[in-house]
Formats: structure tokens, C-alpha cells, sequence
């Protein structure tokens, strides 16, 4: 239990800092991984890069928001937390669906806790993973067994490769927990696998927030204030 407990304390101290750091600089670090797989599987690699470059045109640029004079307003996204990610199928079309919510998952800014018992696929991550620039602790790796004791943690996103009745079953556990609502992210169609095909795969792993600044505090243009403020 303490083990899985450090797993998570972990992750979760490498989410903070990399939830900070900006998108490019994840983006860079991401396709280091992705040149990494190469060496392992071009297919893995490609499904990494295609997520990358998806995530790229949905989550690196804010958005200006119409808000009152004196102030700016900006949408931006940023990482939900730690993602657990659980694989039931071995398949070569599950292992891709994995790789699609790793890579999904760390682009978004979140870190990553993979309970797998594929040992090829274990071993092609972490080495990919020892060979990139994504920082030390961020992936952690569990045995697929370890779920149910880490599921107790402040995980923030469940991702699931497998089958539908452990789906639900992890959809009854999610209901019943108290404090942040946590995403599910599942795929039970591991022959067709939507899912890690949707290139919109990495919303489902962010979190939308808002920032405003007070132009005119910070010596913005004050005199836009006294617009309307003389006799007409």
C-alpha cells in the first residue's frame, strides 16, 4: 500500500511543476518521446505524433474573452491532475489505445500512473520515456492490480482499455467516491478503438480556466475609465 501510495505522491509532485510549464515546452518534450517509440514501434510512434499534433492546434494558444474596460480575460486550459490509466486488453489495437491516452494525458498537462501487466508494452514506454525529456517521475508504472488501492488517491481522470463490464464497474466505483468529480475516459472497442482515434482526445484531459488581469492597475491605459465621464 505505501508503494502505491509513493507512486502517486510522485506523480502528483511532477504534475505540479509540469502543469506549469508552458505548452511548447511540453510539446517539445512529448516529441522526444514520440522519437523515442520510434525505435520500438513506428506505429506507436505515430499515433503519439498524431495526438501531438492535434493537441497542438486544440490547446496551445488562450483565448481572449470580451470582459469590461481596464481588464483583459483569457481561456486557457491546463492539466486536471494525476491520470490513471488501466489496461485489461494486450492486444496490439489496445496497446495503441494506451499510448493514445499517455500521450494524450501528459500533453494536456496531467501526470500519468499506467497499472498494466503487458510487460512488452511496460518496457517499450519506460525506455521511450528514460529516453526522452519529459521530466523524471511524471509516468509512473504499476502493476494492473494496483488500481483498486490507487483509485483511494486524489486521482483527477480514470483512463480504461478493456472490457465493458469492468467499465461499468469502474463507472459505480466513480460515482461513489466524494470530493472532485473524476473523468472517465474508456475504451471498451479495442478491434475499431474511436476512442484513440478522436482527435479530440486530449479535451478530455484538461481543464478550462480563466485569467484576468487589471490593465489599468498595472499602468494600463487609465484613460479609457474617464470615457463617459464628461458633460455632453
Amino acid at each position: 500500500m505505501v508503494h502505491h501510495v509513493t507512486r502517486f505522491s510522485d506523480a502528483y509532485s511532477a504534475w505540479e511543476n509540469w502543469n506549469l510549464t508552458d505548452f511548447n515546452s511540453r510539446c517539445e518534450c512529448l516529441l522526444a518521446f514520440k522519437n523515442a517509440l520510434v525505435e520500438s514501434s513506428n506505429i506507436a510512434a505515430s499515433v503519439a505524433n498524431y495526438h501531438i499534433e492535434h493537441a497542438a492546434s486544440l490547446l496551445a494558444d488562450s483565448h481572449q474573452l470580451v470582459g469590461p474596460t481596464g481588464e483583459t480575460n483569457e481561456l486557457y486550459t491546463a492539466g486536471r491532475g494525476v491520470a490513471l490509466i488501466i489496461q485489461d486488453d494486450h492486444s496490439e489495437t489496445a496497446q495503441l489505445a494506451v499510448i493514445a491516452q499517455v500521450t494524450t494525458a501528459l500533453i494536456a498537462g496531467n501526470g500519468v500512473i499506467l497499472c498494466s501487466d503487458d510487460t512488452a508494452l511496460a518496457t517499450m514506454l519506460e525506455k521511450a520515456f528514460v529516453q526522452s525529456t519529459i521530466p523524471t517521475n511524471l509516468i509512473q508504472f504499476a502493476s494492473n492490480d494496483a488500481y483498486q488501492q490507487l483509485l483511494e488517491s486524489d486521482v483527477r481522470v480514470l483512463g480504461y482499455v478493456g472490457t465493458p463490464k469492468v467499465e461499468a464497474q469502474l463507472n459505480r466505483q466513480l460515482a461513489k467516491r466524494h470530493g472532485a468529480i473524476v473523468s472517465l475516459v474508456s475504451e471498451t472497442d479495442t478491434i475499431n478503438t474511436p476512442v484513440a482515434l478522436d482527435p479530440h482526445l486530449s479535451l478530455r484531459f484538461i481543464t478550462e480556466r480563466t485569467r484576468t488581469i487589471n490593465i489599468t492597475a498595472v499602468g494600463g491605459n487609465t484613460t479609457l475609465l474617464e470615457l463617459g465621464s464628461e458633460a455632453h
